[in-house]
């Protein structure tokens, strides 16, 4: 699949679950306390992050496993692909290996179709990783992108994690997130995702859905 394919995915479903979001907000005469949230609305939410933190992981795979077999960049130039990347499988396979904390080359030659075993691509410390070992052509760009998006894939991943694992240690790593935010407390991970950011009054999770899709143009161009 040619990148630009990949990030436009990503932008479509950013797009639509932005659209949920806000419409959502619109609707709603105060959001300001755990008591502004019922547990339906916590369902809801959560389903919306879920949907978001997955379209986040497929983009990322798809950069890196595309790169490695051989693609196509935004502007059209060609994105040679490595020898031993012969097909997903064998991506798959070398990203399991390169993974591992004290993996050493050789990385290729083993594959791996069961996608429940793959590193967790939207994790940008995990991402980074892989890239630097596995070296796909393009892998300059791929790196400086992902730098710049750490710290808005970094909070979806945390919000994400703290719902889908709601504890009093996960639910204090989202208020470390408060300081960068026109914050008010917390009873569920969800309710940080409408944390105002101060210098564009926007939403934490539209704002760092968006800030995404620039660092995901950034990342195929």
């Amino acid at each position: 699949m040619d990148l630009q394919t990949s990030w436009k995915k990503l932008d479509d479903e950013f797009s639509s679950l932005s659209s949920h979001i806000r419409d959502y907000a619109a609707k709603r005469p105060l959001i300001g306390s755990p008591s502004d949230f019922s547990v339906l609305d916590e369902c809801r939410l959560e389903g919306l992050l879920s949907r978001a933190w997955q379209a986040w992981c497929l983009f990322c795979r798809s950069c890196v496993v595309d790169s490695c077999i051989g693609t196509v960049s935004l502007a059209g130039n060609s994105i040679a692909g490595l020898p031993d990347a012969t097909s997903e499988a064998h991506v798959s396979g070398a990203a399991l290996r390169a993974k591992q904390n004290k993996a050493q080359p050789p990385f290729w030659g083993q594959t791996n179709t069961e996608l429940r075993h793959e590193p967790t691509w939207g994790d940008v410390d995990v991402l980074t990783k892989l890239v630097v070992r596995l070296q796909p052509t393009n892998s300059s760009q791929l790196l400086a992108a992902f730098s710049s998006g750490h710290i808005s894939a970094k909070r979806l991943q945390t919000i994400r994690n703290s719902a889908a694992h709601n504890n009093h240690q996960t639910l204090a790593n989202v208020h470390q997130l408060s300081s960068a935010f026109q914050a008010f407390v917390i009873g569920h991970p969800t309710h940080a995702l409408f944390w105002i950011h101060p210098n564009t009054s926007d939403f934490l999770i539209t704002q760092s859905m968006q800030e995404l899709v620039v660092m995901g143009r950034d990342a195929i161009s």
